[in-house]
């Protein structure tokens, strides 16, 4: 009897032991896909700060420049050199700024339910709010470009943007413009109140854009992969 007990005793151990070995060899092998995981998303959040810097970087133009184009605004227009006004104009309205990151590795592991592999709680809480991060960015992008369209249509329905083209042409221009027949931009818009009001609004949405939505995404995006280094 004791030898039995012994056998089942060494059986018993040899299958706790077999076990072991076996737990081991899964959590390596998971730990080894958690840390290819890791490296993918510290690369993909490294494009993603440039696109989010070079976004940052257009939109601070968008905003220098309507700010120029704001001193020339009031009751009085006599100075207004054309030339310079229309190419403040480009700047003010030519581009939107737009952040569009990429979305593949993030995607992938939130559909497939692989962040689960991610042992930082905090990482895996960033990375699986980041969608909700970039459509609450992009709803501020909507307003500002809708600002900006409102702006920009005082323009178009009271002003000549045929004699605004030929007046900023160059080697690089779409088309090439003649000048119109129509009289020449008097830039009445420029003395109404009220293009006033919607372009300020327009200037300071762009403003509220880059600090209050912009800079906490570029900051997240640092501690993601600041945490990725880490891990």
């Amino acid at each position: 009897m004791l030898y039995a007990i012994g056998e089942i005793i060494l059986v018993v151990i040899g299958i706790l032991i077999a076990l072991q070995i076996n737990n081991w060899n899964e959590i390596q092998k998971l730990r080894a896909q958690e840390k290819l995981i890791l490296a993918g998303i510290q690369d993909e959040f490294i494009s993603n700060l440039k696109i989010l810097d070079s976004t940052m970087h257009l939109n601070e133009l968008n905003i220098k420049k309507s700010l120029e184009l704001g001193e020339y605004l009031g009751p009085s227009t006599d100075s207004l050199d054309q030339k310079t006004f229309s190419n403040l104009m480009v700047g003010a309205f030519k581009e939107e700024s737009r952040y569009l990151p990429i979305l593949g590795l993030v995607n992938e592991l939130t559909n497939s339910g692989k962040l689960s592999l991610l042992s930082d709680t905090e990482l895996r809480k960033a990375i699986s709010s980041w969608s909700s991060d970039l459509d609450r960015v992009a709803n501020q992008e909507d307003y500002v470009v809708e600002r900006r369209d409102i702006s920009h249509s005082y323009f178009l329905n009271t002003g000549n943007f045929r004699d605004h083209l030929e007046k900023i042409k160059n080697g690089s221009s779409l088309v090439n413009i003649t000048p119109s027949k129509f009289p020449k931009n008097d830039y009445s818009f420029l003395r109404d109140q009220s293009f006033e009001s919607n372009f300020y609004l327009f200037i300071t949405a762009s403003s509220n854009l880059q600090d209050n939505y912009y800079k906490p995404l570029r900051e997240k995006i640092n501690f993601i992969i600041h945490e990725t280094r880490q891990e």
